[in-house]
């Protein structure tokens, strides 16, 4: 019965004809052996027919070949689109059983983290993904859109380049034009919310470097004015959140608003415990964002470890509120990365094991 929906279907029967002509031989062959059981009311006459156990064992043995050559093209679907690996058997045959671009969009949160949808076009462009949207509704409008025909694996696969292609340039774009007009809040405003936290996160790591080579030159006041800037930042980002908002600006804001306490809490550390050298582990222990200018590319470092920015677009998803632990566990996880293993953080539950490895 599982099999005989998918074989009937006229898309998979054109991908594997030489599966559904023997499913249909098959079918027949059961057809009729219960044609003649229920002729036949006696249980004895019935399983008594000459051949009739060689015929069952040889159904069995052919629904099995069928099977095993359905699992063989799913696994290939999924080897050329392993994102296809997160939806069960059942919704990967809806998809590829669809003539219909449209029907990726329900399996859309599991295969994108925290991506609701594709927004599709009308008429002629019916078939064009021009951005996604995410569970929020926060978009990101892709800067080539794409054409969804074919086979499915390779139009996704071409939305998931142009995803992480659009994302880069909007980061790119973002850290070029920090401040450019004048208010940090208003540079939010333009923005992504995850293109927002890279950005800030790179001028971050910027100005403290500068303020250690101030401090080399002389200045042994330059990480103290630095803290009183991060605080002035504060108060701002707390009168924005204040104002009159938008649900997504609020939580864009109250997400950036984490990451800036932290940001001031790792300088007032470094005020009170005098470091004063970019050198120095208590500055190499923190998650650093550079954009590295030779290699065109957004680069996240910790100690030895040393990552290129994935462009994984996510939407508002939201950041745990860091703490010190929350700092072992990410120094624990990239030195473990950077040394080709793994980490696995334990402890009970709800406490935000998952989160923090997302984050």
């Amino acid at each position: 019965m599982y099999l005989e929906s998918i074989f009937t279907a006229g898309d998979i029967r054109q991908q594997l004809p030489a599966e559904a002509k023997k499913f249909d031989v098959i079918d027949k062959t059961f057809k009729k052996v219960m044609a003649d059981t229920a002729a036949k009311r006696n249980v004895l006459d019935t399983c008594s027919v000459d051949g009739r156990l060689q015929t069952l064992e040889q159904l069995q043995t052919d629904l099995d070949n069928c099977q095993k050559s359905l699992n063989d093209y799913l696994d290939a679907k999924r080897n050329a689109f392993p994102r296809f690996f997160f939806i069960s058997d059942d919704e990967l045959l809806s998809i590829l059983g669809s003539h219909e671009c449209t029907c990726v969009q329900e399996h859309m949160i599991k295969m994108f983290d925290n991506i609701a949808a594709l927004r599709f076009g009308s008429g002629a462009s019916k078939n064009v993904a021009s951005a996604m949207i995410s569970a929020e509704g926060e978009e990101m409008n892709f800067r080539q859109p794409v054409t969804c025909e074919g086979r499915v694996e390779d139009w996704m696969t071409a939305v998931l380049a142009e995803m992480r292609r659009t994302n880069r340039l909007i980061t790119k774009e973002a850290v070029f034009r920090y401040l450019e007009s004048g208010s940090r809040t208003d540079w939010m405003s333009e923005f992504q919310g995850m293109v927002v936290l890279a950005g800030a996160q790179v001028w971050w790591t910027w100005e403290v470097e500068d303020v250690f080579r101030k401090v080399l030159e002389g200045d042994k006041r330059a990480m103290k004015t630095y803290s009183k800037k991060l605080n002035s930042q504060i108060d701002e980002m707390v009168l924005k959140v204040r104002s009159n908002l938008s649900k997504n600006d609020r939580k864009k804001f109250n997400t950036m608003l984490i990451i800036d306490v932290h940001a001031r809490d790792i300088v007032e550390s470094f005020v009170r415990d005098s470091i004063l050298d970019a050198r120095e582990f208590e500055w190499e222990s923190q998650l650093r964002f550079y954009w590295e200018r030779s290699q065109d590319e957004l680069v996240v470092r910790q100690c030895t470890g040393s990552f290129n920015y994935g462009y994984e677009y996510m939407g508002l998803n939201g950041r745990l509120v860091v703490t010190p632990l929350t700092d072992r566990i990410y120094l624990t996880i990239t030195q473990a990365l950077s040394m080709r293993l793994g980490g696995a953080p334990a402890g009970p539950a709800g406490t935000g094991k998952t989160e923090t490895v997302k984050d």
